[in-house]
Protein backbone atom coordinates (compact mmCIF):
# COMPACT_ATOMS: atom_id res chain seq x y z
CA UNK A 1 0.00 0.00 0.00
CA UNK A 2 1.28 3.23 -1.37
CA UNK A 3 1.85 6.22 1.23
CA UNK A 4 -0.69 8.10 -0.81
CA UNK A 5 -3.43 5.68 -0.06
CA UNK A 6 -2.27 5.23 3.30
CA UNK A 7 -2.77 8.79 4.15
CA UNK A 8 -6.15 8.66 2.14
CA UNK A 9 -7.36 5.89 4.22
CA UNK A 10 -6.35 7.42 7.66
CA UNK A 11 -8.26 10.51 6.17
CA UNK A 12 -11.12 8.59 5.56
CA UNK A 13 -11.27 7.07 8.93
CA UNK A 14 -10.98 10.67 10.62
CA UNK A 15 -13.87 12.04 8.84
CA UNK A 16 -16.02 8.91 9.57
CA UNK A 17 -14.92 9.05 12.72
CA UNK A 18 -15.38 12.79 13.19
CA UNK A 19 -19.39 11.90 11.49
CA UNK A 20 -19.98 9.19 14.49
CA UNK A 21 -19.24 11.98 17.01
CA UNK A 22 -20.64 14.89 15.94
CA UNK A 23 -23.72 12.81 14.62
CA UNK A 24 -24.32 11.32 17.86
CA UNK A 25 -23.85 14.92 19.67
CA UNK A 26 -26.89 16.19 17.62
CA UNK A 27 -28.96 13.44 17.95
CA UNK A 28 -28.25 13.51 21.50
CA UNK A 29 -29.68 16.84 21.36
CA UNK A 30 -32.36 16.22 19.79
CA UNK A 31 -33.15 13.78 21.46
CA UNK A 32 -33.10 15.47 24.75
CA UNK A 33 -35.45 17.80 23.14
CA UNK A 34 -38.01 15.17 23.17
CA UNK A 35 -37.09 14.18 26.32
CA UNK A 36 -37.98 16.93 27.83
CA UNK A 37 -41.58 16.84 25.36
CA UNK A 38 -42.08 13.72 26.84
CA UNK A 39 -41.65 14.85 30.29
CA UNK A 40 -43.90 17.29 30.17
CA UNK A 41 -46.83 14.99 29.26
CA UNK A 42 -45.62 12.00 31.31
CA UNK A 43 -42.16 11.10 33.45
CA UNK A 44 -42.33 7.53 32.92
CA UNK A 45 -42.14 8.13 29.29
CA UNK A 46 -38.90 10.79 29.74
CA UNK A 47 -36.98 7.58 31.19
CA UNK A 48 -38.30 5.37 28.12
CA UNK A 49 -36.57 8.48 25.79
CA UNK A 50 -33.57 8.68 27.93
CA UNK A 51 -33.11 4.73 28.01
CA UNK A 52 -33.28 4.77 23.95
CA UNK A 53 -30.89 7.35 23.90
CA UNK A 54 -27.92 5.32 25.37
CA UNK A 55 -27.51 3.68 22.30
CA UNK A 56 -25.57 7.25 21.32
CA UNK A 57 -22.70 6.75 23.48
CA UNK A 58 -21.66 3.68 21.84
CA UNK A 59 -21.60 5.54 18.67
CA UNK A 60 -20.28 8.80 20.15
CA UNK A 61 -17.43 6.43 22.08
CA UNK A 62 -16.70 4.34 18.47
CA UNK A 63 -16.21 7.81 16.55
CA UNK A 64 -13.78 8.94 18.84
CA UNK A 65 -11.91 5.39 19.28
CA UNK A 66 -11.36 6.07 15.65
CA UNK A 67 -10.69 9.80 15.44
CA UNK A 68 -7.48 9.41 17.85
CA UNK A 69 -5.96 6.28 15.96
CA UNK A 70 -6.47 7.78 12.44
CA UNK A 71 -5.64 11.35 13.53
CA UNK A 72 -2.17 9.55 15.02
CA UNK A 73 -1.34 8.32 11.92
CA UNK A 74 -1.89 10.91 9.74
CA UNK A 75 0.43 12.70 11.97
CA UNK A 76 2.73 10.40 11.41
CA UNK A 77 3.09 10.34 7.76
CA UNK A 78 2.31 14.10 7.36
CA UNK A 79 5.38 13.99 9.95
CA UNK A 80 4.02 16.58 12.25
CA UNK A 81 3.51 19.06 9.70
CA UNK A 82 0.41 20.37 10.48
CA UNK A 83 1.24 20.51 14.13
CA UNK A 84 3.12 23.40 13.29
CA UNK A 85 0.15 25.49 12.40
CA UNK A 86 -1.78 27.68 14.23
CA UNK A 87 -5.32 26.16 13.30
CA UNK A 88 -4.53 22.63 14.17
CA UNK A 89 -3.30 23.98 17.53
CA UNK A 90 -6.41 25.30 18.19
CA UNK A 91 -8.36 22.83 16.56
CA UNK A 92 -6.48 20.11 18.76
CA UNK A 93 -7.48 21.59 22.20
CA UNK A 94 -10.78 22.34 20.89
CA UNK A 95 -10.96 18.42 20.39
CA UNK A 96 -9.50 17.85 23.62
CA UNK A 97 -11.87 20.00 25.31
CA UNK A 98 -15.18 18.91 23.83
CA UNK A 99 -14.41 14.89 24.35
CA UNK A 100 -13.61 16.30 27.99
CA UNK A 101 -16.27 18.23 28.51
CA UNK A 102 -18.70 15.03 26.92
CA UNK A 103 -16.75 12.94 29.51
CA UNK A 104 -16.94 14.65 32.86
CA UNK A 105 -20.32 16.94 32.68
CA UNK A 106 -21.82 14.90 30.05
CA UNK A 107 -21.88 11.48 32.15
CA UNK A 108 -22.46 13.68 35.29
CA UNK A 109 -25.41 15.18 33.66
CA UNK A 110 -26.51 11.58 32.70
CA UNK A 111 -25.86 10.03 36.02
CA UNK A 112 -28.27 13.36 37.76
CA UNK A 113 -30.86 12.64 34.85
CA UNK A 114 -31.51 9.15 35.79
CA UNK A 115 -31.50 9.62 39.43
CA UNK A 116 -33.70 12.53 39.04
CA UNK A 117 -36.34 10.94 36.61
CA UNK A 118 -36.43 8.29 39.84
CA UNK A 119 -36.66 10.51 42.75
CA UNK A 120 -36.17 13.86 42.21
CA UNK A 121 -38.92 15.90 40.14
CA UNK A 122 -37.64 19.14 41.77
CA UNK A 123 -34.17 18.70 40.02
CA UNK A 124 -34.98 18.11 36.77
CA UNK A 125 -35.42 21.86 35.97
CA UNK A 126 -32.08 22.65 36.83
CA UNK A 127 -30.90 19.62 35.45
CA UNK A 128 -32.99 20.31 31.63
CA UNK A 129 -30.95 23.79 31.82
CA UNK A 130 -27.14 22.41 32.61
CA UNK A 131 -28.17 20.48 29.41
CA UNK A 132 -29.29 22.61 27.16
CA UNK A 133 -26.02 24.71 28.23
CA UNK A 134 -23.63 21.63 28.11
CA UNK A 135 -25.41 20.66 24.12
CA UNK A 136 -24.84 24.70 23.10
CA UNK A 137 -21.34 24.16 24.63
CA UNK A 138 -20.93 21.03 22.31
CA UNK A 139 -22.17 22.28 19.28
CA UNK A 140 -20.75 25.21 19.19
CA UNK A 141 -17.06 24.11 19.98
CA UNK A 142 -18.02 21.06 16.99
CA UNK A 143 -18.70 23.74 14.57
CA UNK A 144 -15.34 25.62 15.34
CA UNK A 145 -13.43 22.56 14.80
CA UNK A 146 -15.46 22.02 11.41
CA UNK A 147 -14.79 25.80 10.41
CA UNK A 148 -10.54 25.60 11.14
CA UNK A 149 -10.63 22.22 9.58
CA UNK A 150 -12.44 23.44 6.81
CA UNK A 151 -10.41 27.28 5.95
CA UNK A 152 -6.87 26.37 8.26
CA UNK A 153 -5.87 29.87 9.21
CA UNK A 154 -2.90 30.73 10.04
Amino acid sequence: MSTQTLYQSLLVGHLIGFLLFAGSTIASFFGFRQLWKQYAIDSGRAATVLQAMSGLQVLLRTGVGVIIPSGIGIMYLTHGVYGEQVWFRIKFALVLLVILNGIIVGRRLRASLDKALKDDPMAVSRIRQRALRFHLVQLAGIFIIILLSVFKFN
